[in-house]
């Protein structure tokens, strides 16, 4: 089960990366366009949405390669044990934040389509195809985050972070 959620983090974290590739590719068409006097209605707003997805998209795989800024300070100072208490309260934290922002995104982009909400800009897309991305991906967040819980409790924390970067 671990290799299946792992696996779709890895798989929402390239989707990720192209997305980023994309937007590079749509501003850039833009700023062409733009240059010789002909800009598009398209280009600014699909790239926001995908940035969207891109940014929210990319958090579970980053979590579980543990290469989210973290602080720390004070928690290489602490023992094994406490360690794992401590990552162990961050995990769940996640894990409980995620619910609420997926229960509460839900209901949201669920509002948006049943009253057939836009954006209002001259492209004029579908609001909720922009606003399912909050539940889409804080849903992949929290399963990651307990998927990492699962680890730390049974492995210990250096064993949950296998990628850690020191900077």
């Amino acid at each position: 089960m671990l290799r299946i959620i792992d696996g779709a983090s890895r798989f929402a974290g390239l989707i990720a990366g192209w997305g980023y590739f994309l937007i590079a590719l749509m501003l850039g068409y833009e700023v062409l366009m733009r240059y010789l006097g002909d800009p598009t209605i398209w280009a600014e707003e699909l790239s926001r949405m995908v940035l969207i997805w891109a940014t929210f998209g990319g958090a579970a795989l980053l979590l579980h390669r543990r290469q989210h800024i973290v602080i720390t300070l004070l928690t290489d100072n602490l023992s094994a044990g406490a360690r794992r208490a401590q990552e162990l309260f961050v995990l769940a934290f996640i894990v409980v934040l995620s619910a609420v922002i997926v229960y509460y995104g839900s209901g949201i982009a669920m509002d948006s389509f049943t009253r057939g909400r836009t954006t209002g800009s001259m492209l004029d897309v579908p609001a909720w195809w922009s606003q399912a991305s909050i539940p889409a991906c804080f849903a992949l967040l929290g399963i990651q985050a307990l998927a990492e819980a699962l680890r730390v409790g049974v492995n210990g924390v250096d064993s949950a972070a296998p990628q850690r970067i020191d900077h």
